[in-house]
């Protein structure tokens, strides 16, 4: 009876989609990747046939127009011209999308009785509103993603860096911002703490959050300890991602009474501070260009 029963069973239609999104997500998420390889491959190629319009002509200020081409421009313009950025920015936003789209997907399935989103599990027939609410958070966090990519935030953050010549000073100005981000526009609120590797182990924090750091050192990536149900309302959650540069090792934590962490914030931090990084390095890259160019300039006006 067994048998019979299993022989009359019909595969539907949506259980043939069902079963074929896992593979459509994985050639897709190979297309976006080829198309990043390509296009890299032929910058690269026209960099090579042409090297002269690849690095583009040097043309240096007179000296009586120097205070005209501020270090602001000679930031701004680099970065908003890059194509190589412009590939970065663009594979990173295609596959934030494809990710949310694959995440969206199976809400048009009303056969799924379950959905578990991030850390979150879900019951869809019986919780549509909380699914909605879900995944309409997450989508305003791609906003504030989309952001970090935008030529206002360039313009925003190169000033910054010109202004305060160091890390630190324009990771606390996007942290702000996304405090200000998650306030408004999520109804979220967290506070962070950026410290030396030195003072975060001297911090009064909890055990379980220092201990978290060696896992943060190995993988490169944010960690997230959420409080369980049973645990006080008075404990925290928490972020925390270490990092270094040339000016030192750090770890910035966020943490927050009421919100709960998930992966979209562990990849949001990282992508913010690997942005940052970027524009502060090419800053560098042309302040000591600049600095070696007057210094030129002004050695050959003297002989």
């Amino acid at each position: 009876m067994a048998i019979e029963e299993q022989k009359d069973k019909r595969i539907s239609v949506f259980d043939r989609i069902i079963g074929f999104m896992p593979k459509f997500y994985v050639i897709g998420t190979i297309l976006i990747f080829v198309y990043t390889l390509v296009a890299m491959a032929q910058l690269g190629i026209q960099t090579l046939k042409k090297p002269e319009e690849a690095v583009g002509p040097a043309t240096n200020p007179p000296i009586s127009q120097g205070f005209e081409n501020t270090l602001i421009s000679l930031i701004i313009e680099p970065i908003v011209t890059s194509e190589f950025y412009q590939i970065i920015f663009n594979t990173l936003f295609l596959y934030l999308v494809w990710i949310l789209l694959f995440l969206l997907a199976p809400i048009a399935f009303y056969r799924l009785k379950h959905f578990k989103f991030f850390n979150i599990e879900i019951e869809i027939e019986k919780q549509d509103a909380a699914v909605y609410e879900v995944f309409s958070m997450s989508s305003s966090k791609m906003k504030f993603a989309a952001y970090l990519t935008s030529e206002e935030y360039q313009l925003e953050i190169s000033e910054e860096i010109a202004n305060s010549k160091d890390f630190k000073t324009p990771l606390i100005y996007t942290l702000d911002c996304a405090v200000d981000f998650y306030s408004n526009q999520l109804g979220l609120s967290f506070t962070y703490d950026i410290y030396t590797l030195n003072q975060f182990k001297k911090a009064k924090l909890p055990k379980s959050i220092k201990s978290m750091l060696d896992k943060s050192i190995q993988t490169g990536d944010p960690c997230i300890s959420n409080k369980s149900n049973s645990d006080s309302e008075y404990y925290k959650n928490f972020l925390i991602h270490y990092y270094e540069n040339m000016e030192g090792k750090f770890v910035t934590v966020l943490n927050s009474y009421q919100t709960e962490f998930d992966t979209f914030d562990k990849s949001l931090l990282k992508i913010l501070q690997n942005v940052i990084y970027d524009y502060y390095l090419q800053y560098h890259y042309i302040y000591d260009a600049s600095e070696k160019l007057e210094k030129n300039e002004t050695i050959s006006h003297n002989n």
